[in-house]
């Protein structure tokens, strides 16, 4: 992400990746085809939400994404690739009310969540470093569409 980064148009016959990531202040992602990005997504946590645990700010953020991107996403086969390993088992561990609905925002996707170590993650974990003021322009340059 340090140099000019190139948007792809989607290719609605080809499946949907979205990279999540969380940090202490954010969440992002990215949406993908062929390891070529399509569209970001950031975020500032809240207040609220920012003592929340690495598992529930990496659910938040697939959820967010998800929904974010429902006019891709909905009645097709996509993967989530995360850096938190237990999203994995997302759907056999519900512990807590609030999990319970944010998976609940799931229902109708067809998806499979794939772990993707931290390093191979870069994109969406530097998306989630936005800080409130932080302008998105100062973590990607201005793209160039094919």
């Amino acid at each position: 992400m340090t140099q000019a980064t190139v948007l792809t148009l989607p290719n609605f016959a080809q499946p949907f990746e979205i990279e999540c990531g969380a940090s202490g202040k954010g969440i992002g992602a990215v949406l993908m085809q062929g390891k070529r990005p399509i569209a970001y997504f950031s975020k500032a946590l809240s207040k609220a939400n920012l003592s929340k645990s690495a598992y529930e700010k990496e659910l938040m953020t697939m959820v967010l994404a998800v929904q974010h991107w429902q006019p891709y996403l909905l009645g097709r086969n996509f993967v989530v690739y995360s850096d938190q390993k237990s999203l994995k088992h997302l759907l056999q561990r519900v512990a807590t009310a609030d999990q319970q609905n944010w998976l609940s925002k799931l229902l109708g996707y067809h998806f499979e969540v794939v772990y993707k170590s931290g390093p191979e993650n870069k994109a969406a974990d530097t998306l989630s470093l936005r800080d409130e003021g932080c302008e998105l322009k100062n973590i990607v340059s201005s793209p160039i569409w094919l």
